[in-house]
């Protein structure tokens, strides 16, 4: 019985060893491989692949999968870092590329808006990440000729995209139509966001790549065009406005001035040559006296007011307006409907401008 008791107690040992063993084994295997620098150079050679690799404590005030997370984008801003040098070497290459004089304030203000974030995201790139112990690690890599087939074909793509708009655009332009010309042009900005964010990336990973490959000078060229539209179209809507006002035989032109506020407001311009303008607005206007009643007078203005969209001519608005005024004389009874009947003549073009 005691052979017996001793043979059970040694199985037990040994499977105890042998548990133990198989532990550590698949613990050892658990670790990857890329924790070791030589295997990631060796593995993942630079002439090939880009990587970034990172490590760190989980913080007190962070769960494990908020820190591992962080490592994850830790490694990927690593990989990223000199990519981003060459983004931002293209970027500042288009501002300085603009030729026009005078437009520094409308190059500054489009340059913002196409500014490539520090916080570059690249296609492609695998992490991967690992704990042991109280430290996390991160791996991050990517194949630059994955990359290079990308972003290749993302930058014809954007080309396309940025020359359909200004056609549309330009059309608009000819047309008189300014805001949705303006609108179109804008909607180039994220895609030339988008567009040297592929150049810069191209840049730094192809040394072998051509300023043609890489459409530089197209791309400036129309980058060009688009900021120089955008100083035309600052300007704003041009109006011509004539009026025919008059207070019982008194000339006035308290309607025009009116209208001049409001459409100012909203982005309108204006001027005394009918060829150069967008839109035309024609406004007779005349008073009448209607009655008294315990020393209040009251008078009538009637308006006719006539819009005209350039450059065709085309006849799109034509209404009447009659507003009624109260005061201690007919004079300035009438000069108080006539700043009253400015409202909604200003709301009705405006609708038709601003569409």
């Amino acid at each position: 019985m005691r052979i017996k008791s001793l043979s059970t107690n040694l199985k037990r040992v040994i499977l105890l060893i042998l548990c133990l063993t198989s532990l550590n084994i698949v613990k050892a295997q658990k670790e990857p491989d890329w924790m070791m620098h030589s295997w990631r150079t060796q593995q993942y050679p630079s002439n090939v692949f880009i990587t970034g690799f990172a490590q760190d404590e989980k913080a007190s005030n962070e769960s494990l999968a908020e820190a591992t997370e962080r490592l994850k984008d830790l490694a990927s801003a690593n990989l990223s870092e000199s990519i981003l040098a060459s983004v931002q070497s293209v970027n500042e290459n288009y501002k300085q590329s603009i030729t026009e004089n005078g437009s520094e304030t409308i190059t500054e203000k489009f340059q913002t808006k196409t500014n490539v974030s520090t916080d570059l995201e690249i296609n492609g790139i695998h992490v991967e990440s690992y704990k042991k112990d109280k430290i996390i690690y991160g791996f991050a890599y990517v194949n630059k000729y994955e990359i290079i087939g990308y972003y290749k074909a993302n930058l014809n793509m954007y080309v396309q995209q940025i020359e359909g708009f200004i056609s549309t655009a330009t059309e608009l332009e000819e047309n008189r139509e300014k805001n949705k010309a303006k609108a179109e042009f804008n909607k180039t900005l994220p895609i030339f966001t988008e567009l040297t964010k592929a150049q810069g990336i191209l840049s730094a990973v192809d040394k072998n790549i051509t300023e043609n490959d890489l459409k530089m000078e197209q791309t400036m060229k129309l980058y060009n065009e688009i900021v120089q539209a955008n100083a035309r179209l600052e300007q704003g809507i041009y109006v011509y406005i004539f009026t025919n006002e008059e207070i019982f035989g008194e000339k006035t032109i308290a309607i025009e001035n009116h209208l001049k506020a409001i459409l100012a407001e909203n982005g309108c311009s204006f001027t005394n040559n009918e060829s150069e303008a967008d839109w035309k607005i024609k406004i007779n206007a005349t008073s009448r006296e209607y009655n008294s009643l315990d020393n209040i007078y009251f008078s009538y203005v009637d308006v006719k007011v006539e819009l005209f969209k350039a450059p065709s001519e085309k006849h799109v608005y034509q209404n009447e307006f009659t507003q009624k005024g109260g005061s201690k004389s007919y004079n300035d009874a009438a000069r108080k409907a006539y700043n009253e009947v400015s409202k909604p003549i200003s709301k009705k073009i405006l609708t038709w401008i601003n569409n």
